[in-house]
């Protein structure tokens, strides 16, 4: 039985001239947690639909994200005000204080009908993935389905 090395060296010069491309890997993916309950808390709560992801974004002032997570969302009421998100679990350095919450501005006529709140992510060079739990709450202390998803950086 002939070795690796003694197969390579009997393939003609021009195959192992031959190199495959490299395809690179997107800098952030998303998954979602699948088995989130898509009900609230109460019927006046906000629903929290799906979160989906865009990558390769610009924020309103030039810098890149690596990944864009949006939320998508209903509020009965109109009076969605916060996206929370708490940290779960995490393969690299990312603490809680690293995880912002964020304001909702949206008319209430659109959060009647459907609304997306968008975040941002920036991944840096580590290799890791983080898993956060997003909720969105309402002015009147309503608090909407969790919805689970973890951001892998880099193929972390």
């Amino acid at each position: 039985m002939a070795s690796l090395s003694g197969l390579v060296s009997l393939l003609p010069a021009s195959a192992m001239a031959v190199e495959a491309p490299v395809i690179a890997s997107p800098p952030a993916t998303l998954t979602v947690d699948e088995d989130a309950p898509a009900t609230a808390h109460s019927s006046d709560a906000p629903i929290l639909q799906a979160v989906t992801a865009r990558t390769d974004s610009r924020e309103h002032t030039g810098g890149a994200f690596d990944l864009i997570p949006d939320f998508h969302f209903v509020a009965p009421n109109g009076n969605a005000i916060v996206l929370r998100r708490e940290l779960i679990d995490t393969s690299g350095s990312i603490s809680q204080t690293n995880i912002a919450n964020q304001t909702i501005n949206i008319p209430p006529a659109a959060q009647k009908k459907g609304a997306i709140v968008s975040g941002g992510w920036r991944c840096g060079t580590q290799v890791y993935y983080v898993t956060i739990r997003a909720t969105v709450m309402d002015a009147d202390g309503n608090r909407s389905n969790a919805i689970q998803y973890t951001i892998h950086c880099n193929g972390g």
